[in-house]
């Protein structure tokens, strides 16, 4: 494998403009922040309970204003986290609302890779990324993770229905803004990792809220409102 560009990634210079749509992007506003939120850490949780890990401490790659950060303690019951964000004004809302003692907010400028961090997670902040600075972004979160770390990488799904009609209407600051799956592993295993898994979250709207506890077993079929490629450090 050659050598990736480890430099910094610069980001998209218009992301604190993007504010929390950075990371709650959905066809479905009357569930809330929240739900998606808390719905993609307990997917994970229940990922990580399948591979038997207990993951303390995480990286909160792409934090925007903590909406996640009482989510991993609360589900995962972690002991740490850190939290990256390449906005200043994000993090200082992440600082006022979110912050306490098993919490740290850096601002991307300011962090130090240090192999350190049991899981990382990501939601919806590479497609926001220049293609050419993907993989240094990938790099650092590689970096950042302790031999045999996970990622939980996760991105609005360009394949689901959703997101087919977000395109049609421009709904969500979709459209060509979008990473498949398949270009998400190419980039994860470009820098070193090993998949475990894909799976997709999100089927049902509000409307069909009833038919959310299946969600688990159509998880390998590629056509919910996001995805979630799981990759491990070797």
């Amino acid at each position: 494998m050659s050598s990736p560009d480890t430099r910094k990634p610069k980001f998209d210079a218009s992301a604190p403009r993007h504010g929390a749509a950075l990371h709650e992007v959905s066809l479905w506003p009357s569930d809330g922040q929240n739900y998606f939120a808390r719905g993609r850490v307990r997917w994970l949780r229940r990922c990580l309970e399948e591979l038997g890990e207990r993951p303390a401490t995480v990286l909160d790659f792409g934090c925007g204003a903590g909406s996640t950060t009482p989510y991993f303690f609360e589900e995962l019951e972690v002991r740490s986290l850190v939290g990256v964000e390449v906005s200043r004004e994000l993090l200082a809302a992440a600082e006022r609302t979110r912050a306490h003692a098993q919490v740290t907010y850096v601002q991307l400028g300011d962090y130090r890779a240090a192999e350190s961090i049991d899981l990382a997670y990501s939601n919806s902040v590479f497609h926001r990324i220049p293609p050419r600075e993907r993989m240094a972004a990938a790099v650092l979160v590689y970096r950042s993770l302790k031999s045999g770390g996970l990622f939980a990488f996760w991105e609005n799904n360009p394949w689901s229905p959703g997101s087919l009609l977000g395109m049609l209407d421009g709904a969500g600051g979709r459209g060509p803004a979008t990473l498949a799956a398949p270009a998400a592993r190419r980039l994860l295993r470009g820098v070193g990792f090993d998949i475990v898994h894909t799976t997709s979250a999100f089927y049902f709207p509000r409307a069909l809220a009833w038919c959310r506890p299946i969600e688990p077993m159509l998880a390998s079929i590629p056509l919910g409102e996001q995805y979630m490629v799981l990759a491990r450090k070797p």
